[in-house]
């Protein structure tokens, strides 16, 4: 009995084709990019908590529907999502979900530049339902893009790769958003009486710019 189950598993296992079938190493890639890049928007939401505190000077609730229109997003596009690619396919899973997300980052600097919150909320409220399509899309891609016993790997490999982008997100925000100033209540009276305080906080609220354009760009290309 035990015998002849090794030796099934060993037909079920010399059966299984490659990980990635050949001809598919090119969608294979580039959707498992897409696992590393929605892993960055996720883990700055902490960042940019912090940051609109002070640029804002909103308090730590105020500052919390950060995470509250990220993931009405998600929820929101979840299934309108699965529906849609029923209907249509991946392919527009995957275009509608870059587009989206591409224009919720780029809406950054507009609302950067108008200075007001609710605007940052509507971008990032954008930027999950984008996210919404591509996680919906890119998980069945995967494992429907080869055999079926070689499944389980293909999604663990591409599923690798949304931590490193979760640690992308963390230095990200660290390196390009935080400027590392933070001013005593002297100071901020000082600024106040030169008439300089809005503009200081207009340049900490110009820092969330830089790195939601370049992940912009960088989906829609």
């Amino acid at each position: 009995m035990l015998a002849t189950t090794a030796t099934v598993k060993e037909t079920s296992n010399n059966k299984a084709g490659p990980m990635i079938p050949r001809g598919m190493e090119l969608p294979f890639v580039l959707v498992t990019v897409l696992f590393f890049l929605w892993g960055i928007p996720n883990n700055l939401n902490d960042v940019l908590i912090r940051q609109f505190m002070k640029s804002f000077e909103i308090s730590r609730f105020q500052a919390g529907l950060v995470q509250s229109a990220f993931y009405l997003g998600y929820f929101l596009f979840a299934m309108p999502a699965a529906f849609l690619m029923r209907r249509y396919g991946y392919k527009f899973g995957f275009i509608a979900g870059l587009l989206l997300f591409g224009a919720g980052a780029l809406l950054f600097w507009p609302a950067a530049l108008a200075g007001q919150y609710g605007y940052f909320l509507a971008a990032l409220f954008v930027v999950a339902s984008g996210l919404a399509f591509l996680e919906t899309a890119s998980n069945p891609f995967v494992a429907q893009m080869g055999d079926e016993e070689s499944a389980a790997r293909r999604l663990n490999f591409a599923q690798a790769f949304n931590p490193l982008g979760a640690i992308s997100g963390v230095l990200a925000g660290t390196f390009f958003i935080f400027s590392g100033v933070e001013l005593t209540p002297a100071q901020v009276a000082a600024k106040q009486a030169e008439h300089t305080y809005r503009a200081y906080l207009h340049t900490e609220i110009m820092r969330v710019v830089a790195p939601y354009m370049a992940i912009g760009v960088f989906a829609l290309v």
